[in-house]
């Protein structure tokens, strides 16, 4: 085990070195480490060659000035050289001091050029001729001509020299450089020349430009590998946030980048990682309000899809709730005999679990309601016998689930279609109108307690008949409970107002009061669920 553990790192290894080499030399591929490795690259060969530059520039400096202190110091300990010109006036005569002079500057010479000439140059002032003063092993200043070959040289390199200091001049065989030894005190110009050999300097400067490309070729890989290490410190970050990016893309919320320290790339990471968690959050609420949706769905197809159509009566019914799910609901089913079921409710709290106990309470009335106690098969029940299901509805809440505290009013009744008899049971429900030609004949109010409360209730029975041109109207608190944006509420008595006035049919009526109750509302938050339900004897 230990033998293949030990393997397996060794390979893991292996790859991470070929991974890193491959992509530490692989310049073409496109990566935000590899182009701040090339700027970083670039930048360094800017600063290395500008630095080589400035180190030339500064040597060839010291050595022109160097050199030329030499030169003066060796003139100033010469016989005679503070005399006015006294080149031209010491000629043919010993100069051991300038001969010291002379072989202080040949051992300037290296393995790669040769210092060949080095003179003495006069331009006397008034004549055009230059006059040349060279040593001898004899240690004589010699004065001679200058070939005229030799005129537009010396022409030149005397020329910069009065601009720019040392001056010089290039011929097919040699370099020249020129150092102006003039004294104040002179008449003429005089200069040193020191020629070294072109074919020698040649060597000099190729194998400085191979010592120089050498040193660039170290410098190149000395600055990628600077650079690929300071790249990936920067780089890899980014590198994590961008793949982390692409996984969010495809639905990967559970995506988290680690954010340590206090710069901008971990300032940015800590966002990144909030803005996954908020995603992880919408993407649960939009869970969520799918699932709500499939139980707004579900629990609408507990309502009734299509109300009876009963000769001499028009039914009519409204449900609008405050979320994707209610507590409130409403009935209208066939019983046996030809009687009708109607039923109007409310469950308490609002949400999910009143929505589930909404499902509850209409299962356990529908089944309870066509099941009555007592009867046998083919025999008539009394229509009161339904509104047992009240009770068994009650004590199955009270005794199964009583933990949670769930409760709901509901009326319940019982209509004969042929003779107009309706018997109810209202339990905790809000009163309902029986209204006719534009007045409030009666009400049906609460004949026991809500529902679930208790095992011990006891709910009465009561009897109403319906007279033809009669309308009874059911509503859940959410009508009367209703507040405008000024927080005002619809109340009790503005619903009466609407019953007054004169209306032709059950839905005429409910579309009057949603009416006058939404424009009541306007703008305001809604937190109650509305339910309407209306039975017009014709």
């Amino acid at each position: 085990m230990k033998a293949s553990a030990l393997a397996i790192a060794n390979g893991k290894l292996a790859m991470n070195v070929k991974g890193h080499l491959k992509s530490c030399f692989c310049f073409w591929r496109p990566s935000l480490a590899r182009r701040i490795t090339v700027y970083f690259v670039i930048f360094g060969l800017i600063v290395f060659y500008v630095s080589t530059l400035a180190y030339m520039v500064t040597a060839k400096k010291h050595f022109v000035d160097s050199t030329h202190r030499l030169v003066m110091h060796q003139l100033d300990m010469a016989t005679g050289s503070r005399e006015p010109d006294f080149l031209w006036h010491q000629s043919n005569s010993p100069q051991p001091a300038l001969y010291d002079l002379t072989r202080t500057l040949s051992a300037l010479s290296s393995t790669f050029y040769t210092v060949q000439d080095i003179a003495f140059y006069c331009l006397p002032e008034g004549r055009t001729e230059w006059v040349r003063f060279a040593i001898g092993p004899d240690k004589i200043l010699l004065q001679e001509p200058v070939p005229d070959r030799q005129t537009q040289a010396l022409e030149r390199g005397t020329q910069r020299t009065v601009w720019e200091g040392p001056g010089f001049a290039l011929s097919n065989e040699t370099l020249a450089v020129f150092f102006d030894i003039t004294r104040p005190w002179d008449r003429n110009n005089y200069y040193l020349r020191l020629s070294i050999d072109k074919q020698g300097l040649a060597g000099l400067i190729n194998r400085k430009m191979i010592h120089l490309l050498w040193m660039t070729l170290l410098a190149l890989l000395l600055l990628r590998l600077l650079g690929y290490f300071f790249a990936r410190r920067l780089a890899r970050p980014i590198e994590i946030l961008s793949r982390s990016a692409e996984e969010v893309a495809r639905g990967d919320l559970s995506v988290r980048v680690p954010a340590e320290g206090s710069d901008e790339i971990s300032t940015l990471s800590r966002n990144f990682n909030q803005m996954v968690r908020g995603l992880q959050e919408r993407e649960n609420v939009r869970l969520l309000e799918f699932e709500l949706e499939k139980g707004r769905q579900i629990q609408r197809d507990f309502l009734p899809r299509h109300l009876p159509q009963l000769p001499d009566w028009n039914i009519a019914a409204f449900f609008d709730p405050a979320r994707q799910v209610s507590g409130d609901f409403y009935d209208v089913f066939p019983l046996a005999d030809g009687h009708i079921g109607l039923v109007i409710a409310d469950v308490c709290d609002k949400g999910v679990g009143s929505a589930f106990y909404m499902a509850l309470f209409r299962s356990l009335i529908r089944i309870y309601a066509e099941q009555p106690p007592g009867r046998a098969i083919g025999a008539p029940v009394d229509p009161a016998d339904y509104l047992m299901a009240m009770k068994r509805t009650n004590d199955y809440i009270a005794r199964n689930h009583s933990q949670d505290a769930m409760f709901a009013t509901a009326f319940f009744g019982v209509l004969n279609p042929t003779s107009g008899g309706l018997w109810y049971i209202n339990a905790g429900h809000e009163p309902l109108y029986i209204v006719r030609e534009g007045e409030i004949r009666d009400k049906l109010s609460p004949t026991g307690p809500a529902l679930g409360v208790s095992e011990e209730i006891v709910y009465r029975t009561k009897h109403f008949t319906l007279m033809p041109g009669e309308m009874l109207m059911g509503y859940t608190d959410g009508v009367i409970d209703a507040r405008s944006p000024e927080d005002e509420m619809f109340s009790r008595q503005r619903l009466r107002n609407l019953l007054t006035q004169p209306v032709t049919t059950a839905a005429d009526l409910l579309e009057r009061v949603r009416g006058a109750l939404f424009g009541f509302i306007g703008k305001a938050p809604r937190y109650d669920d509305v339910t309407m339900i209306a039975v017009q004897r014709l």
